[in-house]
């Protein structure tokens, strides 16, 4: 892929102000052109997706980040995170440091950025987070009647008393004990995610400037107002006192919605890193200008195809292996672009610890006859109903979700159609179990390892994931690997709840994504993190250089 993104950067940080945009600064300065897609939050806990979180990890700084290189945690807001028995965890926070407005980044910073988003009322997308944590029930009642619900997308819920989760403490002003329900050798792992980013006392007194305008901790900071249909522009703050500084200026992001996409741009010089689409791969690949300016490589972002098993015929597990079998997956990326991805063979990504057990088998290798003896012993396909393929309108899903249904079609004897919506109704839809045929779904990692891809996604019951997926068995599992004595034994304990949901086969794994990034001629050492943003992984702004 490229060097490790770990080594330690000058403490010494660019000057935050617009003077500084001409490329003056140290280390080459200038500012870098970035596309980004649609974002739902920048204020952390409400984001959940990746385009947020691309802004975020550079506009904050959390307790871990993740080496670019290994995928393995390492203190960075962080001194010492510190437990004896996995239920009890001590983390001590480096002193100094400060969001942008001055703000002190102490215990009470991340305590009220951590008891908001758990706060159930609240109905922030990575509540779930804290769901291991002692205190988390009592702010987190049953909703209400959804006829209650003042938007019929937006569940509701009782005010109640309890605001902070019990469970978390200050020792001292930069030390925070943690209280788990129950031992989860993992705890810390997690920490480098947007859930557990700290939030400034100013941004909570006003949410709705804060998600124009965040006050962060990290390395970036706004002068301006983001604008969520045009994008934005951050600057190096000359107040950053981490380790790892940027050598450039400023990022400026532009947004791309409704089915654009950057490569236009790119191959103008508007844009400095991007990734071709379908429609532009072939192009991008054969181009010899571009060979040395591509970086390639494994990234454990993952698409599958979900299916509503709150309706018919997806109720049956006989349909839903048979569309999963009838899926060429070598000839759909000889389609969309070979090289971008590699077929999936289990729910969890081979480059992932405790993934690439293989579990899906028989039922992820492209087998028509067998597909249709499935379809026959679950009744037949419904008579004069089409296959409908529920996807986000950008244009390299449509692409992709067509070729995926031209196999399925001609495996089958079936009709398709495709049922395209943005991408903000698209989530809500999934969300609220308003999808009524298969439906696409990704994911990249919040953090390396196998439970990332399990309990998130699957757990948590029919009513609070997308699939409508229950079982007992499986959760219980998840609680057994939550509880276990070591990070080993976890990943081993976790590999048998996904050979359980393997049984169960809510999804379909489909791909596996390639690292195929491109950039500009003016820029160099773009380093490639997977674990932050995907698909497709995310540049590292921080290590990034601007040589003109």
């Amino acid at each position: 892929m490229a060097t490790s993104a770990a080594a330690v950067l000058a403490l010494s940080a660019c000057a935050g102000d617009e003077s500084d945009l001409d490329g003056e600064g140290d280390g080459g300065g200038g500012t870098l052109n970035m596309q980004i897609g649609e974002v739902f939050s920048l204020i952390p806990g409400g984001s959940g997706e990746s385009e947020g979180f691309r802004i975020m990890k550079n506009v904050y700084e959390g307790l871990v980040y993740y080496n670019a290189e290994t995928g393995e945690p390492e203190n960075l807001v962080a001194e010492e995170i510190s437990t004896e028995d996995n239920t009890t965890w001590t983390i001590k926070i480096k002193e100094g440091l400060t969001f942008h407005n001055d703000e002190p980044v102490n215990a009470e910073a991340f305590m009220r950025s951590w008891n908001r988003t758990a706060y159930g009322p609240n109905a922030l997308r990575l509540n779930y987070f804290f769901a291991t944590f002692e205190g988390y029930d009592e702010m987190n009642p049953d909703p209400l009647p959804e006829e209650e619900w003042a938007d019929p997308e937006v569940p509701e819920f009782p005010e109640v008393e309890t605001t902070e989760l019990s469970g978390v403490t200050a020792v001292d002003e930069y030390t925070i004990q943690v209280q788990l329900k129950a031992p989860f050798a993992a705890f810390s792992t997690m920490l480098g995610y947007e859930a557990f980013f700290p939030v400034a006392e100013e941004c909570l007194e006003d949410t709705e400037a804060c998600e124009k305008k965040p006050i962060g901790n990290g390395p970036f900071m706004f002068e301006e107002e983001y604008n969520l249909e045009s994008g934005g522009t951050a600057v190096a703050w000359d107040g950053y006192q981490g380790e790892h500084a940027p050598s450039i200026d400023a990022v400026e992001w532009h947004v791309y919605l409704e089915g654009d996409d950057c490569w236009a741009d790119f191959m103008t010089g508007d844009i400095d890193v991007c990734r071709p689409t379908a429609a532009d791969y072939e192009q991008a690949v054969n181009d010899p200008e571009l060979a040395e300016r591509r970086i390639t490589g494994p990234d454990p972002s993952l698409t599958v195809l979900g299916f509503p098993m709150y309706a018919e015929p997806y109720d049956d597990v006989n349909i839903r292996r048979a569309i999963s079998m009838a899926i060429d997956r070598e000839g759909v990326i000889n389609v969309v672009g070979a090289d971008r991805f590699v077929p999936a063979t289990s729910w969890v990504p081979e480059s992932i610890l405790g993934g690439g057990t293989g579990i899906c088998g028989e039922y992820c290798t492209h087998n028509p006859e067998e597909a249709q003896r499935l379809i026959e012993e679950a009744g037949g396909w419904p008579e004069g109903q089409k296959l409908e393929l529920w996807v986000n309108d950008a244009s390299d899903n449509l692409d992709i979700f067509r070729a995926i249904g031209d196999s399925i079609s001609e495996s089958l004897g079936i009709e398709y159609e495709l049922v395209s919506m943005e991408w903000g109704d698209f989530l809500l839809a999934r969300e609220g179990h308003t999808v009524e045929g298969p439906f696409r779904s990704g994911w990249s990692p919040d953090y390396n390892l196998n439970e990332n891809y399990l309990e998130p996604i699957y757990g948590g019951g029919a009513a609070t994931n997308d699939y409508g997926f229950e079982n007992e068995e499986y959760n219980a599992k998840i609680a057994e690997a939550g509880a276990a004595a070591s990070l080993e034994e976890a990943v081993e304990i976790y590999a048998e709840a996904e050979a359980i949901l393997a049984e169960d086969f809510p999804s379909a794994p489909v791909f596996e994504d390639k690292v195929n990034f491109f950039y500009s001629e003016r820029v160099s050492n773009v380093i490639v993190n997977p674990i932050y943003a995907g698909p497709g992984g995310d540049a590292e702004l921080r290590d990034i250089v601007i040589n003109e």
